[in-house]
């Protein structure tokens, strides 16, 4: 493995793209062309969904478009591949990780039984997320992509595809997908990021609802407090901030600015709305003003934590873990590492529905995209420079997408017995060194559906599935979401930077809020327009 820059960094996440070149490439299919974009081709060359049913889960999702829950893993979980999917020659990846960096192969068990259980060796060049849109741009220049590698986030992702990638459509469209069958398994709406030309360049690393962002809280400090995991309106929400700081014991309410929060209270767009035949950006939305005027307060309020919109990701992570904040946004896909890293066995786990900012109703949260995002395209492609082992690789990604009740899902996410889990109630438990071993960003090459399995704390599967029963069904969607802009993925990084920049300065009161809609004509002017122009394109004709 090769470590590049472990040390996670805010910088913006799409620095240094533009280092990329590529011979001979034309601007022909720039503005909107890729994923999704040609729905004659795409519905004949898109994989047969087969809906894997080796295991029954305690609670079903389908209904509500969430995942499913269990709360206990089969008792005697079934091998769902019969041999090995290696060739014995080393396969060489390239992803990133949101995880510590994991230790390297002589001192990591659980990478060398897992090179065993591949059948080849397994060489992972692994770096910080924040880190890997350089990484990558690096890795193309050099043409060291290796034989499998998360795709970046580039410009001229579908001429990258066609120079670097090897079309998988003859192995993966249509029933040729069947032998591969737990990526048959994956979500049919995932693998639309995949489709660039009428061809399909990857394998979708799926994520949808899961992915939704959600106003996290301890409630365990609640409950001592005698509080409740509930507001009906704005003010609610600023009175619980309010019983929950105490500047006397370094307690804030909000381990950092709950933007997103707020602006489900005004049902403000997921990152983009239709009108008519264009889509239109949630910056425009005119209830900003208000969002802003309630962020101020909560900053100057001192509910946020100091360190609120400086430091790093993990930081909020640690803060709402060890209680100095009670109240984190983030992703429901974060559930397992709050109670993976959970300082004490009291701790619980809870979700803040947001209100209307009125007291008029609930609100309505983003749903998630279905595929993982930035600084990746949501997919891993196979370098033409290997397209003589494709088979192999591709029954390599097979082996990491076996879905939940398997044997190799139990290993790939647990390890072995004794080692990197305990058995606690029937369930696997990750050990201490079974965390730092299994971080080897397997979940970034490969996955199955993501299932809701919570076995180091009883009751927090059905507490997250319940959490997602309530609020994900009626959440706003992204319309363009999987859409391929290339003024977004050139422009798109920067612009972002400028307007978040705009946000923090108003919300901690640098600037008036006023500034915003300045700030927002300036993000039009610059590239904004123009994104919107070509995401309306690709999304007409992807009907």
């Amino acid at each position: 493995m090769t470590i590049d820059n472990p040390r996670l960094t805010r910088r913006t996440l799409l620095a240094g793209a533009g280092a990329i070149g590529l011979a001979g490439c034309s601007n022909s299919g720039r503005g909107g062309t890729g994923a999704g974009t040609d729905p004659a081709s795409q519905s004949k060359i898109k994989p047969t969904y087969i809906r894997y049913a080796g295991v029954k889960p305690d609670l079903s999702g389908a209904e509500y478009k969430i995942p499913d829950a269990f709360n206990r893993y089969p008792a005697n979980p079934v091998k769902a591949i019969s041999q090995a999917p290696g060739d014995g020659k080393p396969i060489n990846v390239l992803t990133f990780t949101n995880t510590p960096i994991p230790p390297k192969l002589d001192q990591n068990r659980f990478w060398q039984q897992l090179n065993q259980q591949v059948g080849s060796p397994l060489s992972i060049s692994l770096t910080p997320s924040v880190d890997y849109a350089q990484k990558f741009a690096t890795a193309v220049a050099g043409d060291q992509l290796g034989d499998i590698f998360l795709v970046g986030a580039v410009p001229q992702v579908a001429q990258l595809l066609a120079s670097k990638a090897v079309d998988l459509t003859p192995h993966l469209s249509g029933d040729n997908i069947k032998k591969y069958p737990h990526l048959a398994n994956l979500p049919e709406v995932a693998w639309n990021a995949t489709i660039f030309g009428g061809k399909i360049y990857g394998v979708p690393i799926s994520r949808g609802a899961i992915s939704s962002q959600a106003l996290y809280c301890r409630g365990d400090i609640l409950e001592k407090q005698g509080l409740k995991a509930e507001v009906k309106s704005a003010d609610d929400f600023m009175e619980l901030c309010k019983q929950l700081t105490d500047k006397r014991q370094n307690r804030f309410a909000l381990a950092a600015s709950p933007t997103v929060f707020v602006r489900n209270m005004f049902e403000i767009p997921n990152n983009w709305s239709e009108n008519g035949n264009t889509v239109v950006s949630y910056l425009e939305h005119e209830a900003h003003e208000e969002v802003f005027e309630i962020l101020r307060k909560l900053w100057a309020a001192g509910y946020m934590h100091p360190d609120a919109f400086s430091g790093q990701n993990q930081d909020m992570k640690v803060r709402f873990t060890n209680g100095t904040s009670p109240l984190v946004q983030d992703t429901f896909s974060a559930w397992p590492s709050y109670l993976q890293t959970a300082i004490t066995k009291e701790s619980q786990i809870a979700i803040v529905a947001p209100p209307k900012h009125d007291g008029s109703g609930p609100g309505r949260i983003w749903l998630g995209a279905p595929v993982i995002g930035a600084p990746s395209m949501g997919f891993t492609a196979i370098s033409k420079k290997s397209e003589a082992r494709v088979e192999t690789l591709l029954a390599y990604l097979n082996f990491l997408a076996a879905p939940f009740g398997t044997q190799e899902y139990l290993f790939r996410k647990f390890g072995s017995p004794g080692i990197h889990h305990t058995v606690v109630n029937g369930n696997p438990v990750l050990t201490e060194r079974g965390f730092s071993e299994t971080q080897l960003g397997l979940l970034y090459q490969a996955d199955a559906p993501w299932t809701i399995f919570l076995p180091e704390r009883e009751g927090n599967s059905e507490a997250e599935f319940n959490a997602m029963k309530q609020i994900c069904p009626p959440a706003l969607v992204d319309p363009v979401a999987g859409l391929y802009s290339d003024t977004n993925i050139r422009k798109g990084p920067q612009l972002t930077a400028d307007i978040n920049q705009v946000t923090n300065d108003i919300i901690q009161g640098r600037k008036p809020v006023s500034a915003w809609a300045a700030a927002v004509k300036k993000w039009k002017s610059g590239g904004g327009d123009k994104i919107a122009e070509e995401l309306g394109h690709a999304l007409a004709a992807s009907r």
